[in-house]
């Protein structure tokens, strides 16, 4: 239900109207470094419904938001100064324009009649910023404050969603405007009140059902869509009705629980070869809910010639691809309510289940033999030095509750956890499809503060562990309850296995030194733990999950193991 209001006019700043939109607009959360050009909206947000955090850095704001929006399917808010604000914000910009995420970033600008007079720490917000978002606005006007700060919401909500940029000049959100008096009150969580579900026809779904039916090695493609559309059960119901086996998108394996028996992958980084090998099989291709991007399609390799693509999504298509065969536009939930109660009909059923079970059973074998985990020290030629990495997944698999949280940074530790972590019913597992390093800490940040109950696991390297390792004060401050796992090799490790092809035996700066991340934390306030042996791990990671607050496990990996796949000799 949106929030209520009465009739009654009364006077307000520009930074109030624009915390009311917010709250009413259902947002719950904002995320921010301050600065002097927006305290009429820290103002404003002080005595409102939406919780206000204090971040170390911009783009741990950001990237908080940008897990809050993932794991929520609603807009969190992150807020910035001027153009160096701004400018630390763009990374979760990109990212949550990569995932599809709903986001609002509200950035202060200099006064109005400043504009263009090299005003300190001026710069074009919306040329500069505006391309990392779905939309992005400069306002003139205080009376458009509360009217635009709600488009730009449902802007972000609607279609495919992203992250979207409202500029606020300093003296617009000090000025005076009017408002309806009364307050307001956060929206639920859920789906945006103004975005309606996309219901396709049944004549639209009918014949993609009659495909996957006849097809001989059908497969689906499903991604965030599914997942935003709190659709995993009915996608389930779908295809063990259909007997069509589903590949989840690159950093999107929590589309179907993973010990489905027709559950085969995730694709993109760290996949087993059964995935790559699977997709190049289907003669038909249902990409649900996804986009096919470069890291899914394996730099586009995927679809083999002569295969059928069929795209169901908020926005079908893709930029600079080939079209897809045929496409609806649709909400995930809403095409797989409507296919199955076609199904239950009658339709698209396979003319012969049994051939297409059999098919199934020997893919799942395939998938379960390439992720089932090496023993420690036998996972490549050189025996190990340090933890090695087998050993922790297993670990964790093996702590993690049913609920959990886990966020992933970039790097080639997550690798390992791509192809051998199971993510079972319940679980979430929310990492940037754009790659970016320092996500891995603060978007589990994002996600203790916004779902408290959960267990939360955050995952990174050395590498992107640094970046924002100062939010681990933020972490404490808010109370947050998460595990915190440092995987450290001293060394980019991702940049060095390139390097190492490309240049064998010239590391040029790739190598790092080292921290001590566990007295950082205790510095901070939280528990650190050292982890140098693999015996160790296990009990390491169990107390981690188990204590309240924050706790870091540090673990001092083996620094030969550059990926899944490469060691250094």
């Amino acid at each position: 239900m949106a929030a209520q209001v009465n009739d009654r006019r009364s006077a307000q700043s520009g930074g109030q109207a624009v915390a009311a939109a917010l709250a009413a607009g259902g947002v719950r959360f904002a995320f921010t470094v301050p600065g002097e050009s927006f305290l009429p909206l820290l103002e404003g947000l002080a005595d409102g419904p939406i919780r206000t955090v204090a971040t170390r850095h911009e783009g741990g704001a950001a990237f908080m938001a940008e897990a809050v929006g993932q794991l929520t399917g609603r807009p969190a808010a992150c807020l910035a100064t001027r153009a160096v604000g701004a400018a630390n914000l763009a990374i979760g910009l990109h990212t949550a324009y990569a995932d599809s995420t709903p986001m609002i970033a509200l950035v202060g600008q200099v006064p109005r009649a400043m504009r263009g007079r090299e005003a300190f720490q001026e710069v074009d917000q919306v040329a500069t910023f505006g391309g990392l978002c779905k939309a992005a606005t400069e306002l003139d006007d205080p009376a458009d404050l509360s009217v635009t700060t709600s488009r730009l919401l449902r802007l972000a909500c609607s279609g495919r969603p992203g992250p979207v940029l409202l500029a606020l000049p300093e003296d617009v959100l000090g000025a005076e405007v009017e408002a309806v008096a009364g307050g307001t009150e956060a929206a639920p969580a859920g789906p945006h009140p103004d975005v309606a579900a996309i219901e396709p026809a049944p004549d639209q779904v009918e014949p993609i059902l009659a495909r996957l039916a006849v097809a001989h090695r059908p497969i689906i493609v499903a991604g965030a869509g599914v997942l935003r559309a709190a659709a995993v059960p009915l996608l389930a119901e779908l295809v063990e009705a259909i007997e069509v086996p589903v590949i989840a998108s690159w950093r999107r394996p929590d589309v179907l629980p993973n010990d489905h028996r027709l559950y085969l992958g995730m694709s993109g980084l760290g996949a087993p070869a059964s995935v790559r090998r699977r997709l190049l099989e289907a003669d038909l291709i249902l990409a649900l809910g996804c986009r096919l991007n470069a890291i899914t399609t394996f730099d586009d390799a995927v679809p083999a010639p002569g295969s059928e693509v069929i795209h169901v999504d908020l926005e079908p298509g893709w930029p600079g691809r080939p079209l897809p065969q045929r496409s609806v536009r649709a909400d995930a939930r809403a095409f797989l309510e409507v296919a199955l109660r076609l199904v239950a009909g009658g339709r698209g059923r396979p003319a012969d289940a049994a051939a297409r079970r059999a098919a199934d059973r020997r893919d799942r074998a395939a998938y379960e033999a390439d992720t089932t985990l090496p023993v420690p020290g036998r996972e490549g030629p050189v025996a190990h030095s340090g933890i090695a990495y087998p050993t922790v997944v297993s670990a964790l698999q093996a702590a993690l509750p049913p609920a959990a949280v886990v966020t992933t940074d970039a790097g080639n530790f997550a690798a390992w956890y791509a192809r051998y972590l199971h993510v079972g019913a319940g679980q979430r597992l929310l990492g940037p499809t754009s790659g970016a390093m320092g996500y891995g800490l603060p978007a589990a940040i994002g996600a203790a503060v916004a779902e408290p109950g959960r267990p939360v696991v955050a995952l990174a390297g050395d590498g992107g562990m640094a970046m924002l390792l100062a939010e681990l004060e933020t972490a404490v401050r808010e109370g947050a309850r998460l595990a915190v796992v440092v995987h450290d090799n001293q060394r980019y490790g991702t940049i060095r296995m390139h390097q190492e092809r490309a240049f064998p035996g010239r590391p040029t700066a790739t190598e790092l030194g080292p921290i001590d991340f566990a007295a950082v934390a205790r510095a901070c306030g939280a528990r650190g733990l050292t982890v140098e042996r693999d015996g160790e791990v296990a009990p390491a990671l169990a107390q981690a999950l188990e204590a309240d607050g924050v706790t870091l496990v540090h673990l001092r990996m083996d620094p030969q193991a550059l990926s899944v796949e490469t060691r250094l000799p």
